[in-house]
């Protein structure tokens, strides 16, 4: 691998979704775990852990979608993102505890985008670029959530801030950047919305020039996800590459 295509892996890969921050900057703690709040938007979240939902997560430079169905233990999801004209695709899918992934884009000679890997579970150690998650919550808006403070309620929506500081992983957000923020990172304005159920519907952290948007929809709606024939062992330098 050329040191061009190197730098170049790592500047796309910092800007992945969930835990794609291939920084070496001391790695802040998240909390995962959501306890019931005054406002009710932590309950928003915890139903996202018992139903089938729909997920699309925006920032500047991609966007991560898919379907997950955390109790059948299903994941069909796609990372799209951009850096210096160059773009990278990697699908995911997950059925009841096997992974595979697919990468289109890659600039690697002899790379074929068109093979789909099978990920050993056993070698990753975080989410990574690929939105696999013990807790099944490839978005990582447990920890979001769980990392806001000063909320406040109308109706269906809430605003207030919050400290990303305590969030590794979150969409595309590259961590690094985001500590570069220095004191404000603690204190970020964010505003969520919920349906009529009071699920989560919407939540925008406000980072300074790159604002990042998730949506979650088709709550209760069937997933498929397919285990790919003739999927490949991962390379073991793709684990690290990816954030795994």
């Amino acid at each position: 691998m050329t040191r061009k295509v190197a730098t170049w892996i790592g500047v796309v890969l910092a800007v992945l979704l969930p835990a794609g921050c291939t920084s070496k900057a001391p790695a802040p703690v998240p909390t995962v775990s959501v306890q019931p709040s005054p406002t009710g938007l932590a309950a928003g979240v915890w139903h996202l852990g018992f139903a089938s939902y729909r997920f699309q997560v925006v920032a500047k430079e991609g966007r991560y979608t898919g379907a997950i169905d955390p109790v059948a233990d299903l994941l069909n999801a796609t990372v799209q993102v951009s850096s210096g004209g160059a773009s990278l695709t990697i699908d995911t899918v997950e059925v009841r505890g096997n992974a595979y992934t697919r990468l289109t884009g890659l600039p690697l000679p002899g790379f074929d985008g068109q093979l789909w890997y099978k990920v050993d579970t056993g070698k990753v150690t975080k989410p990574g670029s690929l939105g696999l998650s013990a807790v099944k919550d490839p978005t990582g808006v447990q920890a979001l959530i769980a990392a806001t403070h000063d909320v406040r309620r109308d109706g269906r929506k809430y605003t207030g801030t919050v400290d990303m500081t305590r969030v590794a992983t979150w969409g595309p957000v590259n961590v690094a950047q985001v500590m570069q923020l220095g004191a404000a990172a603690k204190a970020l304005p964010f505003e969520a919305a919920v349906d009529d159920r009071d699920r989560l519907a919407t939540v925008t952290v406000n980072i300074p020039g790159n604002p990042v948007t998730a949506t979650y929809s088709d709550f209760g709606a069937a997933v498929t996800a397919d285990e790919p024939k003739d999927a490949q062992p991962l390379p073991d330098h793709l684990y690290g590459m990816l954030g795994l």
